[in-house]
């Protein structure tokens, strides 16, 4: 295995893929994104097929669809015995490790008698049980903390959550340059380094608190408010800590013989957010660009031609078996995704015509987190959802998805169903095909008698649900 490159997963949360400098976006400085993308692959049109923590992390190490993985929901686990890219790398002679959030692994009753009483409601500071940790060796981690200067992690066997002392991307930057300096194991290393920032609750050091809200350039379907430019402001904060942690990265990696110009680095998120388009604050769940567009950057010098931006469709259901192909390590039959690594070394290739998209399991924290399928194409972006609706969006056209054209274009919305019903049953859809085909349109209008009336972006709001608590 000495010719193995080391193989690096810098993964964050809820980093939507335009948020950069190297794609466009006015307001924010990543020189160190930008360096990778420069000296690799960026992929302007990257999406996470399922928009939303815990599936998108089952998709991202199974190489599988959320609708027919080994995490089918938001509260689902990594099951026991689902190969992962852990254990395929392992069994290729790699050593893996993982360090930070993991999300896919949260069991009510696993957590200490020391944590209960500071317990998040849902289990975020539950320690994740060995057979849920998809094969990773080591395990500096923990499910998730949502406080960025108090948290927690787990640290192998152990059975007690100790402090993360310091800004969260800060001190898990530190301890993988801590593990790859005093890495010496003869097999190469697969190592994750996943962080919570730029996920909310919005948080930043202060000296990453540069923007002015009032100076921001914000996106045509932002709704324009003092609180939602005052939100974006730490956003941009966030993912600026981010870029500088992942130059922290790259200088270790530089600064050791074993990792310099041996390491292939891969930078991308789970999901995007919102963020005041749409109107929606700390919110993904849904097909729109902001919350399904990711950033999916890779680098390895004398591996990955130097191209800067691709604009092939790219999904985290292609980074598995990326990731075998470029090690020329063989895919397994139960990969659904697509080998990029021909596009990575600059040779000819051609990429999926359309990605599947999907919502599978959705936390239901109210009546606009729905489940629904979807399909992305060069120009289209098509959903439908639970509730027998559906989207339509013309990405060259309308790319801030502002107007839903399914009403008034039947027939192409029935050319994409029908293309997205062959893309279900390729990939085992296990109920959506019979919704799509038999499904009975339900009684109208649902009435949502939450205390605090929402409003969303689903099309199903449209007669379909009423506020019983509206003003």
């Amino acid at each position: 295995m000495a010719n193995q490159p080391h193989v690096i997963y810098i993964l964050s949360d809820e980093h939507f893929g335009g948020a950069m400098t190297h794609m466009g976006d006015p307001n924010l400085r990543t020189p160190n994104m930008d360096r990778l993308a420069a000296e690799g692959i960026s992929f302007s049109r990257a999406y996470a097929n399922c928009p939303i923590c815990t599936p998108s992390r089952g998709t991202i190490f199974s190489g599988r669809h959320a609708h027919a993985g080994p995490v089918q929901g938001f509260w689902d686990v990594y099951k026991a015995t689902a190969p992962s890219t852990a254990t395929l790398l392992r069994a290729a002679g790699y050593h893996t490790a993982y360090i930070g959030k993991w999300h896919c692994g949260i069991v009510r009753d696993q957590i200490s008698e020391s944590a209960a009483p500071t317990a998040h409601r849902h289990g975020g500071t539950n320690r994740t049980p060995e057979y849920h940790r998809a094969g990773f060796q080591d395990w500096l981690a923990f499910e998730y903390n949502d406080d960025y200067s108090n948290g927690t992690y787990y640290h192998q066997d152990g059975v007690e959550p100790i402090p993360l002392a310091g800004y969260q991307t800060d001190v898990l930057t530190n301890f993988a340059l801590e593990y790859i300096a005093d890495y010496t194991r003869d097999e190469p290393l697969f190592l994750v380094l996943s962080v919570e920032p730029p996920h909310f609750p919005l948080e930043a050091p202060e000296t990453f608190k540069r923007f002015d809200p009032e100076s921001l350039e914000v996106r045509p379907n932002f709704e324009d408010t003092p609180e939602m430019r005052e939100q974006l402001a730490l956003y941009y904060a966030m993912i600026e800590n981010l870029d500088h942690n992942i130059g922290r990265l790259l200088k270790g990696l530089d600064a050791s013989g074993n990792f310099r110009d041996n390491t292939a680095t891969v930078y991308f998120s789970d999901h995007g957010d919102h963020m005041g388009s749409h109107g929606l604050f700390q919110r993904k769940e849904h097909p729109h660009e902001e919350a399904s567009r990711i950033p999916a950057i890779f680098h390895a010098p004398g591996r990955i031609a130097p191209q800067g931006q691709r604009n092939e469709l790219f999904s985290l259901v292609d980074l598995l078996p990326t990731t075998l192909g470029l090690l020329d390590i063989a895919i397994p039959a139960h990969c659904q995704g697509t080998d990029f690594a021909p596009a990575l070394r600059g040779q000819d290739f051609t990429g999926p015509d359309a990605i599947l998209t999907e919502m599978v399991g959705s936390p239901r924290w109210n009546m606009d987190f729905i489940d629904w399928r979807g399909l992305v194409t060069p120009r289209w972006k098509y959903g439908f959802y639970e509730t027998g609706d559906e989207l339509l969006f013309d990405l060259q056209e309308d790319p801030y998805e502002v107007t839903n054209l399914a009403e008034g274009r039947p027939d192409l919305c029935a050319e994409l169903r029908a293309r997205l019903l062959e893309e279900l049953k390729a990939t085992r859809e296990p109920y959506f095909d019979v919704l799509i085909e038999h499904g009975v349109a339900p009684d109208r209008p649902a009435l949502n008698i939450a205390r605090w009336p929402t409003t969303g972006v689903s099309p199903a709001w449209k007669g379909m649900i009423r506020n019983l608590h509206d003003a």
